[in-house]
């Protein structure tokens, strides 16, 4: 396989002609090329090493950018005889290993990352639907984010407190420091951990907030009848749900395990509604599926997916629910490539 490296070139500085995003998405996709990659590589990094003063670069921290820059979303359809995921598998790591220093200089929200004369820079991590990506931060406290899921935070905890704001679901196991607290921000609501594991859903399309503890202690920060609430010492296996439609909470206790299991590659529910369930199939698998009938949306379901590709979790869907389903034309969209997998569900009445 021959790689060209001007169409790299013209690619990462903006110039594009047609076609070359489509030739780098097949050549990230055969894991063969890795060699030819490598050395294209080295070759652009160390012209643009003669032009700009890049101090330090945190690799792992902006693995998200790449995926915006690449757009996986298009792999699909380069590559329609290959399971999806792994696809994205073979590009996450090619991508990682190869390109995050010069996607990460030229796409990283333009020179922030680099900022000079003491200021703190922001760095942010994104979870594309359809992917899991394991996260460390600066103090050493890691974690899971999910499909869909942003986390910003800056590069270096220089403040009295660690703070991250967090759009989607995270799996959190935070580093000690009685002297920092550590602080997690989402949509009308705060977490504030002491050395602990936790799980936090935050999406700002659901109408629910959801905090469970699986173990160590947290605060939780939220808004009621216009005033700021705190409710302390959960206990270890404790969910917090805030509804934030009416501004109400409820405290119950779950298998937390079960909660977290996301980040292994399980899809776990036990006592939700479809309607859940279908949100968080669509973010797993990059589809959408809609309910037609407004019976299903009440309906409780209880399933276990794991590793099961999104055509066998449809059969399955259909085997124990009462429900059948419509696959809709996929459209092509002005770039060329289709647009998501659409899928209607109906209530079936015998």
């Amino acid at each position: 396989m021959r790689i060209d490296y001007q169409t790299i070139k013209r690619y990462l500085e903006g110039d594009e002609k047609n076609g070359d995003r489509d030739k780098i998405l097949y050549w990230f996709s055969d894991i063969s090329a890795e060699k030819d990659l490598r050395i294209k590589y080295h070759k652009y990094w160390d012209e643009m090493m003669k032009e700009a003063d890049v101090q330090e670069y945190d690799e792992e921290r902006l693995l998200g950018n790449i995926y915006r820059k690449i757009k996986l979303e298009g792999v699909e359809s380069l590559n329609r005889n290959k399971p999806v995921r792994k696809t994205l598998n073979v590009l996450t790591k090619v991508a990682a290993f190869l390109f995050i220093p010069m996607l990460m200089y030229f796409f990283a929200f333009g020179n922030k990352y680099f900022l000079k004369g003491g200021e703190t820079a922001l760095a942010e991590i994104y979870a594309p639907l359809g992917t899991r990506i394991m996260f460390t931060l600066p103090d050493g406290s890691k974690g899971w984010l999910n499909s869909g899921s942003y986390l910003k935070f800056p590069v270096r905890f220089d403040a009295k407190s660690r703070e991250v704001e967090l759009k989607g679901e995270a799996y959190f196991d935070i580093k000690t420091n009685p002297n920092k607290p550590f602080i997690v921000s989402g949509e009308d609501i705060e977490v504030i951990a002491h050395g602990t594991t936790f799980n936090m859903l935050t999406y700002p399309d659901d109408k629910f907030r959801k905090v469970t503890l699986v173990n160590g202690a947290i605060d939780i920060v939220f808004s009621k009848n216009g005033k700021r609430e705190y409710k302390k010492n959960l206990n270890p296996g404790n969910m917090f749900s805030y509804n934030m439609e009416n501004c109400s909470y409820d405290i119950k206790y779950v298998d937390a395990n079960k909660i977290v299991s996301w980040k292994e590659g399980k899809l776990v529910f036990r006592d939700v509604t479809f309607d859940e369930v279908i949100k968080k199939i669509n973010r797993w698998y990059n589809v959408n599926m809609i309910i037609m009938d407004e019976e299903l949306k009440s309906y409780i379901y209880m399933a276990t997916f794991q590793d099961e590709t999104f055509d066998e979790v449809l059969k399955l869907l259909k085997l124990s629910a009462p429900l059948d389903y419509k696959n809709i034309d996929r459209e092509i969209q002005k770039n060329g490539l289709y647009k998501k997998r659409e899928i209607e569900i109906y209530y079936k009445t015998h």
